[in-house]
């Protein structure tokens, strides 16, 4: 709106004014006016009618200086509006970059390519445990089914030892009762 009644009151100064410039209208009213001794006689109004024009156009360019500070001012506060979306945009992006490139483990930030070399390792470490626990299980089951495959061996040649034995005393004893059965009958005869 401050334009559009700027440009008009230019423009109807400049119509007053003949589209002279100040330089024009001044040399203009220094030529026309009357000349006395080494003075120069000018003629009030024509005087007042330049002063006019004068004070009008600095007011139009003090006004076209003040909106052009307001706009310089709408602008640096719109700059500065946006420097901090900027920074705020920055600082987000920066965020997401550290985000996509760490993982939190425990309360702990670590890189994901350390995380994947920490979680294959201790998968490939308790697979070994493992591996070594079952061969461990394997060659303890081994080793008791042989236990107890011997045990069992040893338990039959001892039942079978017993059984060898009892007959050897149960022979034994009728034998010695056949001796003393005789002893007795030669004892008796």
């Amino acid at each position: 709106m401050k334009k559009l009644l700027s440009i008009i009151l230019i423009a109807i100064l400049s119509v007053s004014g003949f589209a002279q410039t100040l330089d024009d209208q001044f040399n203009e009213l220094r030529d026309n006016s009357e000349t006395f001794k080494v003075y120069k006689v000018i003629k009030q109004t024509e005087l007042n009618q330049f002063w006019n024009v004068v004070s009008d156009s600095v007011r139009v360019l003090k006004q076209t200086i003040e909106q052009s500070q307001e706009e310089i001012n709408l602008q640096g506060s719109k700059i500065i509006e946006q420097e901090d979306i900027i920074k705020a945009k920055d600082d987000e992006m920066a965020s997401l970059l550290y985000d996509t490139g760490h993982i939190s483990v425990l309360g702990i930030d670590l890189f994901k390519e350390a995380y994947i070399a920490i979680s294959f390792s201790t998968i490939g470490v308790l697979v070994i445990v493992l591996i070594l626990f079952f061969t461990r299980f394997k060659s303890n089951q081994n080793i008791a089914k042989r236990k107890v495959a011997d045990w069992k061996k040893i338990s039959a040649e001892l039942e079978e030892f017993k059984k060898e034995s009892l007959e050897k005393q149960m022979k034994l004893r009728r034998e010695l009762q056949t001796q003393l059965n005789k002893l007795n009958e030669i004892r008796s005869a």
